[in-house]
């Protein structure tokens, strides 16, 4: 027996069990065959609205990339995604990875299920909160450990220009010390404009609902906690980004609003 038709009996059945129940029988068989049906027509009615919206503005798509398998594949998976989806932003998102998949149809994304999966799981504050984390990623943890070997040679600097013969002509310590300080503060500052990703208050929630996204990226190894074991830091406080991240935002880079 083909699927189609297991699909079929099942539904007959269910909607004969549906039509024996007292008074609720008749909604809940509309409610399950009928209204959901419509509900699911009319999300990839607005979403079919919005792709045409875009073909008619972008003069870049190549539409002779429709015919193209990766392009194929790709559309087949967020369609599947679109009848679950009632947020239009989202839409939009998905809309805007149909677009990017035109112009490059030559990408094969190898986690596309994945990545659409949790477009459409991921509430937009999370992927918002995730986008910025992306701050925090190789290149700051490279800059952390630089900025402890500048404060290292900056030690070692002062304890030398200490020693020196008084009265002899300037320091020839002095001028490392001031690059040291320089690259230093550098580092330094750019990470304080930073810490503003790593509160709730950038995000305008509460710290028990930042808390909560942060865990939730955690489960999907979208970031990690990098503060564990350090002194007077709570779990979750400090995330960084991973490189499957990277990726994902990569892959959805073009539908950040």
């Amino acid at each position: 027996m083909r699927n189609d038709e297991k699909t079929e009996i099942l539904n007959s059945f269910v909607k004969t069990v549906f039509s024996v129940i007292p008074y609720a029988g008749t909604a809940l068989t509309e409610l399950v065959f009928d209204y959901n049906g419509r509900i699911k027509q009319n999300r990839l009615n607005k979403f079919v609205e919005i792709l045409a919206k875009e073909f008619s503005n972008n003069n870049e798509i190549n539409i002779e990339n429709i015919k193209t398998e990766n392009f194929n594949d790709l559309f087949e998976a967020v369609i599947k995604r679109v009848y679950t989806t009632k947020s239009e932003l989202k839409l939009n998102r998905f809309k805007d990875i149909l677009i990017k998949g035109l112009k490059s149809p030559e990408n094969d994304f190898e986690f596309v299920d994945v990545y659409l999966d949790l477009i459409t799981d991921l509430s937009e504050d999370e992927l918002i909160i995730l986008y910025e984390h992306r701050h925090f990623g190789k290149k700051y943890n490279i800059e952390v450990l630089r900025k402890n070997e500048l404060a290292e040679q900056l030690h070692k600097a002062n304890e030398k220009r200490k020693k020196e013969t008084i009265n002899i002509g300037p320091s020839k310590y002095a001028r490392q010390i001031i690059e040291i300080e320089k690259e230093r503060g550098e580092i330094r500052n750019n990470h304080n404009n930073l810490e503003k990703f790593r509160g709730c208050n950038n995000y305008n929630i509460s710290d028990d609902k930042f808390r909560f996204y942060k865990q939730r990226l955690y489960s999907k190894a979208l970031v990690i906690d990098s503060g564990i074991g350090a002194i007077g830091t709570e779990p979750f406080e400090i995330m960084s980004i991973t490189e499957f991240a990277v990726e994902f935002i990569n892959f959805i880079k073009n539908t950040e609003k």
